[in-house]
């Protein structure tokens, strides 16, 4: 009694709630550093002990100081919880407000950003309301430049129509069909060229083989599979709508030799996802498809010019992600460059997944932006990364890829700095090249009925390890403009271990400038560079914030900005010496490369 009376004497700091507000919906309540001189006050409900000793939760609004400064900044996210006895979402609407002590703008973005990717550790996320309490007054403790932060939790009731658009959505028996055939798709897509067997597709969907074959002849009556054995065994993704079978000729070939000795394509594009090759294809001119069905040695490739330049497209197939499938885009690689050995350059082109940012807009990458892989300091443009645990915290091991010649980026150093210059200032009538490009890309694919504009939405969820999902709100609410991306020069990335854990992905951002994760290409690169190819350049369109595998529905979108901005860089590409005289491009573009 002596001691609590002795220690009620003396001033102390301590991390102090306050509640503010309660209702049935709404929850208010303010956490910041106070000294605290008597801790016997009848408002004290709570004083924390061991770790915690320096937390009080008061019992009503009564000690709160409300001052009139407008807080320094606020982030607002969704969390969706379900309920584990009925399996229903849950939805709350939380704001977090910060006030700090004497920082900079910057400064005070830094630390938010910090703290709330701290908080959102996927391993160590709250999963009720006193631990995300705890956790917060804990983080406070941490962050000594912040001074004050104010939580608001809305209850949202009702059936909420987004909880329609919830990522782990999907058990409506009612949606059951259609998510069949979309992962039927989705399979045909991952293999092509490759055909797969209904048996395989059957255990993949975990269906019965008779229900997959009646999808799929429905897929088929609208042109988007076909079969390839007359007992409808085998099926395929058609390569081609039914509108663009006029103009763009798919020829079945038995033999190499019958390709290598009539075309000789200076570039090669490598693409993994099927809509990545509709949107190369959608950037190139005079085209033929040559096809070959074969066990295990299946190829498709688009052959024709941009610019002054032949081209060749190519898909790799993959299913899954095991270490057989990697080494199988690897070998791939290695038929296209075995067949096409007049290729000098390769672009490797697809989607990838943004690593956010939760408080800069300017460093926050976003859906449609597009992401070139640019040499760090040690002329690296892709690496795959690792995680282990240290005592202070995590080490990152990588294995990091480099082109032995930077032609196409000295070519390109002229239109990066010409962006950076004139993107904030330019008129709203002025559009880059790779913008008009892809208007065009838009109009050729949506002529040939083939969806490619912007979804309306883009939400950044975040997955935590306990099942909860958490819906952040971008930074910046201003409404984009899609049709005008956003370029971004820095580190690509692979890390299996790294994608689930988003305060692994952001800290990775921050000490080497990763700014998106792919699928892994390592074996693609090591092909290219194994085949003699010196000159290569990863173009990454963003798609989700994830690996650029997750959102079907941005894909195609994404992937014709980073065609776009590849046909672009091709353009700046000197002529050949040799140029064939047939090679007629009927682009208005030619002379209008920054």
């Amino acid at each position: 009694m002596a001691n609590q009376q002795a220690q009620a004497r003396g001033s102390k700091e301590y991390v102090v709630l306050i509640p503010l507000q309660k209702t049935s919906t709404l929850n208010t309540v303010q956490i910041e550093r106070r000294n605290v001189t008597d801790i016997t006050d009848k408002n004290i409900l709570h004083i924390g002990s061991g770790r915690n000793v320096d937390f009080i939760i008061y019992k009503n609004s009564y000690p709160a100081q409300r001052d009139n400064e407008t807080a320094q900044f606020s982030s607002q996210f969704k969390v969706f919880m379900t309920d584990k006895q009925t399996e229903e979402y849950h939805q709350e609407n939380r704001t977090l407000r910060f006030w700090f002590y004497h920082l900079t703008p910057n400064d005070c973005l830094s630390d938010a950003h910090k703290f709330i990717r701290t908080l959102f550790k996927s391993d160590e996320f709250p999963r009720d309301y006193f631990s995300f309490i705890k956790r917060l007054m804990e983080l406070l403790r941490m962050f000594t430049r912040i001074r004050k932060i104010e939580l608001e939790i809305q209850t949202l009731n009702g059936q909420n129509p987004e909880i329609e658009d919830h990522p782990m959505h999907g058990k409506n028996p009612k949606r059951y069909a259609d998510l069949i055939k979309e992962k039927l798709l989705d399979l045909l897509e991952q293999a092509f060229p490759n055909p797969m067997s209904v048996n395989d597709l059957a255990k993949y969907v975990e269906c019965d083989g008779q229900t997959v074959f009646q999808y799929l002849i429905e897929l088929e009556n609208k042109n988007l599979v076909k079969n390839l054995d007359q007992d409808g065994q085998q099926w395929i993704r058609v390569i081609i709508a039914a509108e663009e079978e006029d103009t763009h000729k798919v020829i079945l070939y038995k033999s190499i030799a019958e390709l290598s000795s009539s075309f000789q394509p200076t570039i090669a594009i490598i693409t993994v996802n099927y809509f990545e090759k509709l949107a190369v294809d959608a950037m190139i001119e005079n085209k033929v498809t040559f096809v070959r069905h074969k066990a295990g040695e299946s190829n498709v490739y688009t052959i024709g010019t941009i610019g002054s330049h032949h081209v060749v497209s190519t898909k790799l197939p993959l299913i899954g992600r095991s270490r057989t499938a990697q080494i199988s885009t690897g070998s791939t690689t290695t038929r296209l460059l075995g067949t096409f050995q007049h290729v000098q350059h390769v672009f490797i082109l697809g989607c990838a997944g943004g690593v956010p940012h939760y408080t800069d807009a300017t460093k926050h990458v976003r859906r449609g932006d597009v992401i070139v892989g640019y040499p760090n300091e040690e002329d690296y443009v892709y690496g795959i990364y690792e995680a282990e645990q240290s005592p202070e915290g995590y080490e990152f091991i990588s294995t990091c890829y480099k082109p032995k010649s930077f032609q196409l980026y000295q070519l390109m150093e002229p239109i990066k700095e010409n962006y950076q210059q004139t993107n904030s200032t330019r008129p709203m009538t002025h559009k880059y090249p790779w913008e008009k490009f892809l208007e065009e890309g838009i109009q050729y694919l949506l002529s040939h009925n083939i969806d490619c504009l912007p979804p309306s939405t883009d939400r950044l969820h975040i997955k935590m390890d306990n099942g909860e999902i958490v819906e952040v709100k971008h930074p910046d609410q201003t409404r984009k403009d899609y049709h005008r991306p956003t370029i971004r020069f820095g580190m690509i990335a692979g890390g299996k271990n790294l994608l689930t854990n988003d305060y692994l992905k952001t800290t990775l951002c921050d000490r080497c400038n990763v700014l998106c994760f792919d699928s892994e290409i390592d074996q693609v690169i090591a092909a290219v560079q194994g085949n003699r190819t010196e000159s290569f350049m990863i173009i990454r369109g963003i798609s989700d914030y994830h690996d650029g595998t997750l959102n079907k529905e941005w894909q195609p979108f994404s992937s014709l900005c980073a065609a776009a901005f590849m046909k672009t860089i091709i353009y700046k590409i000197p002529k050949p010496s040799r140029q064939n005289p047939l090679v007629q491009s009927t682009s208005d573009h030619d002379e209008d490369i920054l």
